[in-house]
């Protein structure tokens, strides 16, 4: 049984010396040194420093103690990777398994290993300045990485394993947002007789005229589609190889345009007998929205004379040829998935567009046809007769 020396929490453990530090949370922790009274005094005196240090809550354990097996647990001695890796499980609860899947992507890449072995109570302001000085430059990307490397050091700030609060000082950087580019109708008859076979056809009919994104498209099922009512009824997508809730995590209902809903009955003569409603050249359903696009949508763009664009361009072009048909944007946002905010800020230049004075001819119409009269002449006004406007009996 260990002996203390002396009434300063110094004991004597065989042939070295150990530092008692059980009443602060720690263990007895060995000194290499023989048990002199040298040795006694100056291990006494380390006690007192480390002491000072836990109650400013700057001590850390493997400083003092590298070779300590509790080191490995103690919080402040945690490397940038065994944070990175806590803060992965208590996000795992919180996010889906496709925005996992991209931090955890995100912090194994190597723009994270110089720090991944630092001790993070090491990491200071010119560490971290460094770190995001060598993201990439491309702004989409770098705020990618420099969102996921914001949050867990927010996460080692809260939990106290570093000092200052560094998460705060990265800045995302702006970026231009690529605008809509949409096909015009010809140009979609063009592209979809260019499809190499009828299931692209089908399929990218069903995206041109549904605006459906293609991880609700692949995820599609025979059970979701209503032919008697025209319906159809987004519950899930597919993302990186597992179904999730569909992006705003809401269930929607659409209603099937003639063409969608006769390129659907089309559709169910090949698959119709299957769970999924599209299946790759195997009869299988689908795993990624890639393949779609690399069998299908890039062989067309060769091949059809228009302008090549990327296959996200058929929900744009859904969405900007509702609006030029006058249809009320809030239903093609419903129809779209989208919230009433985001739908006017990616397409208020075709609302704009598609109105071409309709709103207020619509307006004048219903003032003076319905509820007032003109405003008098200035003539009438000075021959005594009352001024203002009429309101009609």
């Amino acid at each position: 049984m260990p002996k203390p020396l002396t009434n300063n929490g110094v004991v004597k453990r065989d042939a070295h010396l150990q530092i008692d530090l059980r009443a602060y949370g720690y263990g007895r922790e060995r000194l290499d040194l023989a048990p002199t009274p040298a040795n006694i005094r100056y291990a006494e005196k380390l006690r007192a420093e480390i002491l000072g240090k836990i109650e400013r809550g700057t001590f850390s354990l493997a400083e003092y103690f590298p070779q300590s097996p509790r080191a490995k647990i103690d919080a402040p001695s945690l490397t940038f990777g065994q944070v990175a890796t806590e803060w992965l499980k208590v996000k795992a609860a919180k996010v889906q398994h496709s925005t996992l899947d991209h931090y955890t992507q995100t912090v194994k890449s190597e723009y994270f290993d110089s720090v991944r072995e630092t001790r993070i109570d090491a990491l200071d302001f010119r560490q971290a300045m460094k770190l995001v000085s060598a993201l990439p430059s491309n702004p989409k990307t770098f705020n990618n990485f420099a969102t996921v490397l914001r949050q867990l050091l927010e996460y080692a700030y809260k939990a106290k394993l570093i000092r200052e609060p560094l998460h705060e000082e990265i800045q995302m950087r702006r970026r231009q947002k690529s605008q809509p580019d949409p096909f015009t109708l010809p140009e979609v008859s063009v592209v979809l007789q260019h499809m190499e076979s009828e299931s692209a056809r089908l399929y990218f009919t069903i995206a041109f005229f549904t605006g459906l994104r293609p991880s609700e498209l692949i995820a599609l099922r025979w059970r979701n589609v209503n032919f008697p009512r025209g319906q159809l009824t987004v519950t899930t997508a597919l993302t990186r190889g597992k179904e999730k809730a569909t992006k705003t995590s809401v269930v929607r209902t659409l209603e099937l345009t003639d063409l969608a809903l006769k390129a659907l009955q089309a559709q169910h003569e090949l698959t119709g007998q299957k769970e999924h409603v599209f299946l790759d050249a195997n009869g299988v359903p689908f795993n990624t929205t890639l393949q779609p696009l690399r069998q299908w949508w890039k062989p067309a763009m060769l091949a059809a004379p228009v302008r090549a664009r990327d296959a996200r361009q058929t929900r744009h072009t859904f969405a900007t040829t509702c609006l030029m048909a006058g249809i009320t944007p809030g239903w093609v946002a419903v129809q779209l998935g989208h919230s009433p905010e985001m739908f006017f800020r990616v397409y208020s230049r075709w609302i704009v567009g598609a109105d071409a004075g309709a709103e207020k001819r619509k307006l004048d119409g219903h003032l003076y046809g319905a509820t007032v009269s003109e405003p008098e002449s200035p003539s009438s006004q000075s021959t005594g007769t009352n001024t203002g406007t009429k309101v009609k009996k």
